[in-house]
């Protein structure tokens, strides 16, 4: 793995070619079948398959090659840290999608060969999510903190180390069984006039105490 590859907070966004109004609209349960994929027209959900969004290129200006990368594999490869490289953790090696004709990559496209290479790396992706995922801790009157912003919590400053836990969540390392994966975003990072990438960055259920029906309707007000 190239140590010169950019870590996550160093991913150059602009500018912002990828086409959110398309990929926002996305109902993807990254884990389910290909078949179930849909488009949120209104409050109406339409098969991908069937939808005009599929023939949309995924980004304005258009690209013909993009190096796929799954974003929280990638965030553990930079934060292992290893006396020797033989020994740091190895992300999943990156799917390129290529027109070799050099016309756009349209949506249709990138999601046949997006999807499966998720799935092929349905482990790799479910150990990385699972050292992360964070859940509420249960209050004394047995209630729980459920999809708040973590940021309006007392005693929570922003402008503080990130990296530190809000008091009321736990890093349980524990995904509950049956919990789904679903598409959140894909981040676009332009390295040079002819290299771009994409980093694929997954919801899951539960996490930080968020429903499927709160991320949904999250992504709805984008």
């Amino acid at each position: 793995m190239d140590s010169d590859l950019p870590i996550a907070d160093e991913i150059d966004e602009s500018p912002d070619r990828i086409r959110e109004d398309l990929l926002d609209r996305l109902y993807w349960n990254v884990f389910g079948l290909q078949s179930d994929i849909a488009v949120r027209d209104g409050n109406t959900l339409i098969p991908f398959a069937n939808h005009a969004i599929g023939s949309e290129g995924i980004a304005d200006p258009p690209v013909s090659k993009i190096t796929v990368n799954i974003q929280v594999c990638q965030e553990k490869y930079f934060m292992d840290e290893t006396d020797e490289e033989e020994y740091r953790y190895q992300p999943p090696t990156p799917l390129v999608i290529e027109k070799q004709d050099g016309t756009p990559i349209l949506l249709n496209e990138f999601i046949n060969q997006v999807h499966p290479f998720l799935n092929a790396n349905k482990d790799e992706i479910f150990k990385c999510e699972d050292e992360i995922y964070t859940q509420p801790t249960e209050l004394e009157d047995g209630s729980k903190f459920d999809g708040v912003d973590p940021a309006e919590f007392e005693g929570f400053d922003q402008d503080e180390d990130q990296s530190t836990e809000p008091s009321l969540f736990i890093r349980s390392g524990n995904i509950p069984a049956g919990s789904k994966f679903f598409f959140d975003k894909a981040i676009f990072n332009e390295l040079d006039m002819d290299e771009f990438e994409v980093y694929i960055d997954l919801f899951v259920e539960g996490n930080m105490g968020m429903s499927f029906d709160q991320f949904w309707e999250q992504r709805a007000g984008a």
